[in-house]
């Protein structure tokens, strides 16, 4: 009996079911019921089945990638960025504090660009 409910075996309608196969759930008898490593089955077949969906799915959750990879990859770049950034500013600045000749025209070049863009400029 499976639940509240009797139900025969899928092999023999006569004989009242002891459980359900974990892989396609059909009832079955104490006679037919194949036992697994991982439960109950109606046939080898079925028993097999479940095991290699077993193995498939182990092996999709070991190549999964960890959780919030994407969000660290995201910081990553934006802290280069911003060191990026940095230094480039600090060069600027080095080239206008100091008169070096090719620094001082380029960032005098390229401030009334991005002037619009940079609210502190």
């Amino acid at each position: 009996m499976v639940g509240n409910r009797v139900s025969g075996c899928i092999n023999h309608p006569g004989v009242e079911s002891v459980a359900r196969c974990k892989q396609c759930g059909k009832a079955v008898c104490k006679a037919c019921l194949v036992t697994g490593p991982t439960g109950n089955f109606c046939s080898d077949t079925c028993r097999d089945k479940h095991q290699e969906f077993i193995r498939r799915a182990q092996e999709l959750e070991r190549k999964k990638p960890a959780a919030g990879n994407g969000l660290r990859k995201l910081v990553r770049f934006a802290i280069k960025l911003a060191f990026f950034a940095a230094i480039l500013i600090a060069v600027g600045v080095a080239g206008i504090m100091f008169d070096i000749p090719v620094l001082s025209d380029v960032v005098r070049v390229v401030i009334p660009k991005i002037a619009p863009y940079v609210p502190f400029l």
